[in-house]
């Protein structure tokens, strides 16, 4: 199987995560962030991540493919317990989100961003997402990690995998690990012992990346 996907994507990394959890052999494609056509003929509109099946058919749609590699494993994953607390939590500070992560994307040396016009067309979409440019984002950093320095303090019921009676990494991993991930590109953004547990154990289930090395 093939993964077609963008390294700095939540929901691709939905997808990376079960893979990896289920110790199955898929190939990751990174995909050119501007390539809109290179999805449409895959899947018939603009998505990612998209899995190429061993019989040449393709799906997309995260929750789904987690679903389908998962039903490939032996390895189940544990029910939600904190759905709502999850969504809730990232609807509050979607804007601070964005406006640590956005400008910070395209800083790193990730495939999707290898080509010029990857870059201008993820930030001419991001900025208007933001409603302003990715330099008074990053001009605004300090307020921005504030806010999310007191944001990452209400995880305190965020519990790493082997410190829960299952060990297991669960549907809540799936939702939420993705944007964690995401904000250790964020240089300055401490994390704490418990946080920094949580990445580091479900990096090391999955076999996703963290970014700390590349904070900028």
């Amino acid at each position: 199987m093939k993964l077609y996907l963008f390294d700095h994507c939540p929901f691709c990394v939905k997808a990376m995560m079960a893979a990896g959890y289920a110790g199955l052999k898929v190939e990751y494609v990174y995909l050119d962030n501007h390539d809109v056509a290179a999805r449409e003929r895959m899947v018939g509109y603009n998505a990612v991540p998209i899995l190429e099946k061993d019989d040449g058919s393709f799906m997309a749609e995260s929750a789904d493919i987690v679903e389908l590699l998962m039903d490939n494993s032996s390895k189940t994953l544990a029910p939600s317990a904190f759905d709502e607390r999850i969504s809730q939590w990232q609807e509050r500070y979607q804007q601070t989100l964005w406006n640590l992560i956005f400008p910070r994307d395209v800083r790193l040396p990730l495939p999707e961003f290898a080509k010029p016009e990857a870059i201008e067309y993820f930030t001419r979409n991001k900025t208007a997402m933001l409603g302003h440019s990715f330099e008074q984002a990053l001009l605004e950093t300090p307020a921005h990690l504030a806010d999310m320095r007191a944001a990452l303090a209400r995880l305190d019921w965020l519990l790493p995998p082997s410190e829960r009676a299952d060990k297991r990494l669960g549907w809540d991993d799936i939702h939420f690990f993705p944007t964690l991930r995401n904000l250790t590109m964020v240089s300055g953004l401490e994390f704490g012992t418990r946080l920094n547990a949580y990445l580091d154990e479900v990096s090391q289930l999955t076999g996703v990346a963290l970014y700390r090395d590349m904070a900028c």
